[in-house]
Order: C-alpha cells, then sequence, then structure tokens
C-alpha cells in the first residue's frame, strides 16, 4: 500500500510478533484503534454492525476514551460511519469500492510521474527490496495476505514519499487509508493475485529506474485498476 494510519500493526507482525501480541504492547489509544480496525477488515465486525464503545472497550481490553478516540479515526478513515451519536462498520456497495479504486489509480498515478523525476537511489533500493520480499510470499499466498498487504502498502508508501509532495500525500491519505487488498478480499470476496501484483510492481520500478514518467504513471494506474473488483450485476442492480 505513508500515511497508512494502522498498517503499522502489520510490519510488525513481519517481525515475528502476532497480531494479538503487538496490539498488547500498544498504547491504549492506538491498541483500541489496532484491534477495532482489524476486526472490522477480516469480517469479526461486519457492514452495518453497531459499534458500541462499551462492547468495543471489553473487545479490545481498554477503557471508553481510547475507544471514542480509534472510532474518530475509522470514521474519518472511512471504515466506520458516523450517524448522530452512533457509529456503525461501513457498509460498502459495490459502487463504491470502484470508486475508491479509480480514486487511488488516478491519484497514485500523478505521484509516480512526479516520483519518476524526484525517486533517489535509495529509495529504487527499498522497493527492489519490497518486492523481493513479497516474491517470497507467491508459492502460498493464501496464508499470507497480512505479510503481502503489509509489504504492499509499504511499496506504494516509497513512491507517494519520493513525489516528495505534502499536498499530495494529504490528498491520497483518505483514499489510501483503506487497504485496496483487504476491500477486495474481505468486503468483496475476491481473491487476490499476488503473484500478478508483484509482476505488475516490477513493471512499476522499471518505469522509475528509467526516470520515464508517463511510463511510470501507466504502469501504476493499470496496477490499481487491474486489481479493481468485478461489480456483479447482481449487485449493481438497484433493489
Amino acid at each position: 500500500m505513508t500515511d497508512f494510519a494502522g498498517d503499522d500493526i502489520l510490519n510488525k507482525t513481519d517481525a515475528g510478533l502476532s497480531h494479538s501480541d503487538d496490539i498488547e504492547a500498544q498504547r491504549p489509544a492506538e491498541k483500541a484503534y489496532q484491534g477495532i480496525r482489524h476486526a472490522i477488515l477480516n469480517g469479526q465486525l461486519k457492514p452495518g454492525d453497531h459499534l458500541p464503545e462499551e462492547m468495543l472497550a471489553s473487545m479490545t481490553g481498554t477503557s471508553r476514551t481510547p475507544v471514542r478516540d480509534a472510532l474518530r479515526r475509522l470514521v474519518n478513515e472511512g471504515l466506520a460511519t458516523a450517524n448522530n451519536r452512533h457509529r456503525f462498520v461501513t457498509h460498502f456497495s459495490p459502487d463504491e469500492v470502484s470508486i475508491i479504486f479509480d480514486i487511488r489509480a488516478q491519484h497514485e498515478s500523478y505521484a509516480a510521474s512526479i516520483a519518476a523525476q524526484k525517486i533517489t537511489p535509495a529509495e529504487l533500493a527499498k522497493l527492489q527490496q519490497l518486492i523481493d520480499a513479497m516474491a517470497e510470499l507467491e508459492t502460498d499466498p493464501s496464508d499470507s495476505v497480512e505479510r503481502f498487504l503489509a509489504l504492499n502498502t509499504e511499496f506504494h508508501a516509497v513512491i507517494v514519499d519520493a513525489a516528495r509532495s505534502t499536498q499530495l500525500k494529504r490528498l491520497t491519505a483518505p483514499a489510501a487509508a483503506l487497504p485496496l487488498i483487504l476491500v477486495k478480499q474481505f468486503v468483496m470476496d475476491q481473491r487476490v493475485d499476488v503473484v500478478r501484483s508483484n509482476r505488475q510492481h516490477r513493471d512499476i520500478l522499471a518505469a522509475l529506474t528509467a526516470r520515464n514518467s508517463e511510463w511510470a504513471a501507466a504502469t501504476l494506474s493499470g496496477h490499481i485498476l487491474s486489481t479493481k473488483p468485478k461489480l456483479r450485476d447482481a449487485a449493481r442492480t438497484p433493489k
């Protein structure tokens, strides 16, 4: 997939800590945020579910104050929806998911076009390192979604950072807060193709290495749009 708040826990998981172990080590507000966010993305909390503070405090082993802070963050990210004083898990319609992918494609392809002229050798080396790490997951991607998510998130973050634009980072942050891979797998229930995705990462790196802005923008846009979930006819039919 940076500002991508909430994905730090996945990066720490890569170092050998389990999700639950990592949450236990965090301060209350972050612990509540990570616990609720993970429960939403893995389906424990389902679209439309009410998010009462007391229940969430018990679930995350915190108190209502950090839960309140966590819910504000989740509303800002779009994973939760506010209705008066109540909070609910956001229901993403197929059309809304499609729009999220389109926004990411437009913003990040523009970032890639700028990054092609500004990216450093160290950042190019970092992208290669991330590609190599993702390649290790290609043989058994079914059990490696969280690991791949962390690496993929960092890959995209390096490119946005390389554009050297505070305004662009601020613009991309809201859509980027929703990991496209998890939206696709858990919300839309469609398989993540790790091999194809990483092959496209190599093309993006080649374009950036060549300092070719048009190529970088096209490959980045194509990469995101190629993973866009298919909208089923039934899902598109108004009820």
